[in-house]
């Protein structure tokens, strides 16, 4: 029997060398170097999707996003199965401010490497970049009880879940501080501590967290006192600085946030959380000029920060400047027209402006999307008042009150409209409860003075 004839043996193509150097330089930090040797490969061997990625990586690091998205797209059409490019076109989208096209890229990255920790944990972080908490607990929920069940399988790299275990618990832990389920917060964010280990910035990270939660809580010294603990920790960390500022302010002690937010500020310029808090400190001090000044600045950093529009537009309400706040809203509610928020302070500007029908529609749009927000069920029925449909404001207030039993504002408002309907002394035992809730209740102290007259 013939033999068949030997395979002819295929040699494999020598290395590039400039591929070669240019990964080193790579590995080490040196992209300026890098990124000539990849423009050269990619002269010689055309739209590789690797060297499209490593030129996309060089052009990122020296801020060049744009360019290195559209070179990340060209792999991708290449490469679309790849999992290392969908999730660096990811990154590179939520740093541009395409949060919904990165949230897109991070869930096609996770459906091709269902075992992509930094996916996983990226997309968690981005729904708390859009203020969707509630889907961020859920996705970290899910993979802290997948890593737990790993750590009890035990096995090889187990004991190297735990820093991992931390950083997740930690995340899950402020995204129930940002849900106000500010006890459960603190049960995840005690096991975080335990995973930590002596990892000292994680530490003072999961501390100020849980500082904010116990502030959450009403624990306002204890907050502060884990906060200061936080700060020591990492005593150049901008968000923990920030965090102790926060817990003092919220404690009612805004002449000691002072210093603590400044330093944050001091440390990154553009922190805009940190501009958002130093004016609600100066607007505690009395400085409201100055706080509009912050959150203008903190909106020029980011026009799209809605919550500096939310805060700035409450101020120029209570300053009543009812234009200037239509005015800050107006171009954030043709962007997302269902910010409950927003539609109430755009309701409340509109009512200092005597519009009222126009208010009401305003509230009213707002009372459909949130049917038991208390704010905005009370200011609903305040603009009822208005127009004379107190009758129907009643159920308003009663409603809010339930979710809120004990507020000032919602039992002086509740007050007003049992005077409109002629219930003098219903009104005058709200009116009392307002007051014995906040003495300086302008409001219910005006009307109870009518009343007695």
């Amino acid at each position: 029997m013939a033999l068949a004839p030997p395979t002819p043996s295929r040699t494999p193509p020598p290395p590039d060398p400039d591929l070669q150097t240019g990964l080193q330089y790579l590995k080490a930090g040196w992209f300026d170097r890098a990124e000539p040797l990849f423009r050269s490969a990619l002269a010689r061997h055309g739209e590789r999707p690797d060297i499209l990625h490593f030129l996309a990586v060089c052009m990122a690091q020296r801020g060049a996003l744009a360019d290195a998205e559209g070179l990340w797209r060209k792999a991708i059409a290449k490469d679309p199965n790849e999992p290392m490019l969908s999730y660096n076109l990811a990154l590179v989208a939520r740093r541009l401010g395409n949060l919904d096209e990165a949230a897109r890229r991070l869930r096609d990255t996770i459906r091709k490497a269902p075992a992509h920790v930094e996916a996983r944990l990226a997309l968690a972080s981005l729904h708390m970049d859009q203020g969707r908490f509630a889907a961020a607990e859920r996705e970290l929920g899910e993979f802290v009880s997948n890593v737990d069940q790993a750590i009890e399988k035990g096995g090889p790299g187990t004991e190297g879940l735990k820093p991992l275990q931390a950083r997740a618990r930690n995340m899950l832990g402020h995204a129930l501080y940002r849900l106000a389920h500010f006890g459960p917060a603190i049960e995840v964010l005690d096991m975080a501590l335990a995973d930590a280990g002596d990892d000292a910035a994680r530490r003072g990270q999961i501390l100020g967290d849980r500082a904010l939660a116990l502030g959450g809580l009403g624990h306002h010294e204890e907050a502060i006192d884990g906060a200061r603990q936080a700060v020591e920790l990492a005593p150049d960390s901008a968000v923990l600085q920030h965090v102790l500022g926060f817990v003092l302010n919220f404690a009612g002690r805004p002449q000691e946030a002072l210093d603590p937010v400044q330093r944050a500020l001091e440390i990154d310029p553009n922190f805009t959380g940190a501009l958002r808090t130093l004016a609600l400190v100066q607007t505690a001090l009395g400085k409201g000029g100055e706080a509009v000044e912050l959150l203008q600045r903190a909106l020029r950093q980011n026009p799209s920060d809605s919550d500096a529009i939310l805060q700035l537009s409450l101020l120029h309400i209570e300053q009543k400047q009812f234009t200037e706040a239509l005015a800050v809203l107006e171009p954030h509610l043709k962007q997302t027209p269902d910010d409950v928020r927003a539609l109430n302070n755009q309701g409340l500007a509109l009512r200092g402006l005597k519009r009222f029908e126009e208010a009401r529609r305003a509230l009213k749009r707002a009372s459909r999307l949130a049917t038991d927000d208390p704010m905005v069920l009370t200011n609903l029925g305040c603009v009822l008042v208005d127009l004379d449909r107190a009758a129907e404001a009643r159920s308003l207030h009663e409603h809010a009150l339930r979710g809120l039993p004990g507020d000032s504002r919602l039992l002086g408002n509740y007050g007003v409209c049992l005077v409109a309907l002629g219930q003098t002394d219903k009104a005058r035992e709200a009116l009392d409860a307002a007051l014995a809730a906040n003495p300086n209740n302008a409001e219910a102290l005006d009307a109870l003075v009518k009343l007695g007259a």
